[in-house]
């Protein structure tokens, strides 16, 4: 395998984060994120660091099954695989009757997968669809503010932040605040946000600020995007600066991001299947 992918998974997977941030594509990287709902963040980086354009990738195998086949000089993505590896367990206590006894451990390999861009429909096969997004427009961010309401697990008040602010999360009086000055739309997004804050935030808000906002940003950031709602109010600009501190942490809270912004989508799925709401 060429020098390129030698390199470790651990130090290409702080690098790809590394080069997002310095690149400024941290946002292009979050909208990439939820094309690729069953893959994990680290998955995710790689796929994005190798190919920013890639829509659905798999084997070559996968693509078979579904009636596809791979051109011929594709572009190789890399990804980790989980390979289950099996061990003896070690003789802990000579009265143990079961000595031959195995665990199975989990170790990491490379596998190649393919963008969907890189195959061709096989003869008398059908088409493979691509993702179906819900998809939510500017003019009904309204309707998902008020399923935000609905799934929000603490009262949303809207009043005055007494500090200029468009909203915030109180544990202590376990309620949110939004300002009222503020359009639908930014509404919304702020919501969002402090709705992340409320069921996904673990941090010690006086300790680690910066790493509770950039987290909580970020699911706000994706789960906006995921429903067609104007992602413009967010800003990460305090990323870059912040990430110099120590890349391998952001790294670290990658998966926390995608984990909750995953959860929190599915949250709001969910209602709206049991509401039999359309979000269009």
């Amino acid at each position: 395998m060429e020098e390129k992918k030698r390199i470790s998974a651990y130090q290409k997977l702080v690098e790809g984060i590394e080069n997002i941030i310095e690149s400024g594509k941290y946002t292009e990287f979050l909208k990439f994120m939820k094309k690729f709902h069953h893959y994990s963040f680290n998955n995710r980086l790689l796929i994005f660091a190798q190919n920013p354009e890639a829509t659905r990738v798999a084997g070559y195998c996968t693509w078979k099954e579904l009636g596809r086949g791979v051109k011929s000089n594709p572009k190789k993505i890399f990804i980790l695989k989980p390979i289950p590896c099996k061990i003896k367990k070690e003789k802990q206590n000579e009265l143990l009757e079961n000595d031959d006894e195995t665990i199975t451990l989990m170790k990491y390999g490379w596998t190649i997968v393919y963008d969907i861009n890189d195959t061709y429909i096989r003869e008398n096969q059908k088409e493979v669809p691509l993702f179906d997004d819900i998809k939510l427009n500017t003019s009904s961010s309204n309707q998902l503010y008020d399923i935000l309401l609905k799934i929000s697990p603490v009262k949303v008040d809207i009043e005055s932040t007494g500090n200029g602010s468009d909203g915030y999360y109180s544990e202590l009086g376990n309620r949110i605040v939004l300002s009222p000055n503020q359009s639908a739309d930014d509404m919304t997004a702020t919501l969002l946000h402090e709705i992340s804050h409320a069921l996904y935030d673990d941090f010690d808000y006086s300790k680690e600020r910066n790493l509770s906002e950039i987290f909580v940003e970020s699911i706000a950031y994706i789960t906006a995007d995921y429903f067609g709602l104007d992602t413009s109010k967010c800003s990460f600009s305090y990323i870059t600066k912040w990430s110099k501190g120590d890349t391998k942490e952001l790294l670290k809270l990658g998966t926390k991001i995608q984990e909750a912004s995953d959860k929190l989508i599915n949250k709001i799925e969910e209602y709206m299947k049991v509401e039999d709401r359309q979000v269009a």
